[in-house]
């Protein structure tokens, strides 16, 4: 279950009689068909539907509901349980692999729109309100704003996700933790490497706290590659490499270990540890087949470059032509074709293509006995 859904999750009953109150004292005269009685009928009816769990007929109901009595507390209500009911429907419609009935587009409108309302009804001052529900009101606010940061986030949209997490008001100190940990990987993503570096550091006292329990909590893993990958990036090779073996031996039972793997084998390249990277690098595409064609490529890649620096211009060019089969359509190709290029001018002489039997061996001589090492 999400943060946002667990947040969110609530009874839309537990206000009613505070509702009835507020409904004719802010919501203007009350003469017109349907009857209060009748909306607020309605009200129980979608709430009842929400209750069961179905969603379509809550969302329905919770939207005429909002039409019939506009800028009220209901229509507040009503608005925030149709959000809920709609992000309902569409996890379900997604966890069956289905097109949802309602788009990421049409539902971060529909987020917005309400969230634009409550706002602005919270700041009239032409509408009677209680501090109470004011309160609640608050509550619905942030519970709808994370809702839109797991959409924003699900759909790759990370800057508007960091936008999003910046409107949060109150948070629990779980609560700031997660969010602290999803805007880590909004920078990440976006290769904002400085502001992720702040990030990193920010939580630096509470990792180390955390890897004083035993076992430490599972983020603290996902959060250490993290750390290692953005000194990797900003050539900090010392802290990079302290923190995988930091990861090696608080999780023995590594699930990243593919990812850490790679670091580590950065950090030998960087000092001049050839053999000892490339058998590492080796191991990687041998031991973690399933991984992903990002890795892979970057794998071969770093493989590649390792022959490169040593001026092993047929091995680099092998390499390299693996980094193409691999990754054909990504932003890999076109950089694996000029350095292919450039390993054939250098060599002096063409550099024929190798055949996929050629090219495993090439990787097989460098897997020679390694010591064992804790993961």
């Amino acid at each position: 279950m999400t943060l946002a859904w667990q947040l969110a999750m609530s009874r839309p009953t537990r206000h009613l009689t505070l509702l009835l109150f507020l409904v004719g004292t802010s919501g203007g005269s009350l003469a017109q068909n349907p009857s209060q009685e009748e909306v607020l009928d309605l009200y129980r009816a979608a709430s009842d539907a929400y209750a069961h769990q179905n969603w379509d007929l809550a969302s329905e109901r919770f939207r005429q509901v909002a039409h019939l009595r506009p800028a009220t507390p209901l229509a507040m209500e009503a608005g925030f349980y149709d959000l809920l009911a709609m992000h309902r429907r569409m996890q379900i419609a997604t966890l069956r692999v289905a097109s949802p009935s309602e788009t990421p587009d049409k539902f971060a409108q529909a987020c917005s729109d309400w969230h634009c309302l409550a706002s602005s009804w919270m700041q009239s001052q032409a509408i009677t309100k209680t501090p109470s529900y004011l309160e609640t009101l608050r509550g619905r606010i942030d519970s709808v704003l994370r809702i839109e940061i797991e959409q924003a986030f699900a759909s790759r949209s990370y800057r508007q996700t960091l936008s999003l997490l910046n409107q949060i008001q109150r948070q629990t100190a779980s609560e700031s933790l997660e969010l602290e940990l999803l805007g880590l990987e909004c920078f990440v993503q976006l290769q904002r490497w400085t502001d992720a570096e702040n990030s990193v550091q920010s939580l630096q006292l509470r990792v180390e706290e955390e890897l004083a329990q035993s076992p430490p909590p599972d983020w603290i893993e996902r959060f250490l590659l993290r750390q290692a990958e953005v000194a990797m990036v900003l050539a900090k090779w010392k802290d990079a490499e302290s923190t995988v073996w930091k990861i090696r031996t608080h999780f023995p039972e590594c699930k990243v270990s593919a990812q850490v793997d790679y670091v580590l084998a950065r950090c030998w390249i960087h000092e001049a540890k050839f053999e000892q990277a490339r058998q590492l690098l080796a191991s990687i595409l041998e031991s973690h087949r399933d991984t992903t064609v990002d890795l892979q490529a970057k794998t071969w890649w770093t493989l590649a470059e390792s022959y490169l620096m040593q001026r092993n211009y047929h091995e680099a060019h092998a390499c390299y032509e693996q980094v193409l089969k691999v990754a054909v359509d990504s932003k890999w190709a076109e950089l694996a074709q000029r350095q292919m290029a450039m390993c054939r001018e250098a060599s002096g002489s063409s550099i024929a293509d190798r055949s996929d039997a050629n090219n495993s061996a090439a990787v097989r001589s460098t897997q020679k006995q390694m010591p064992k090492q804790s993961r």
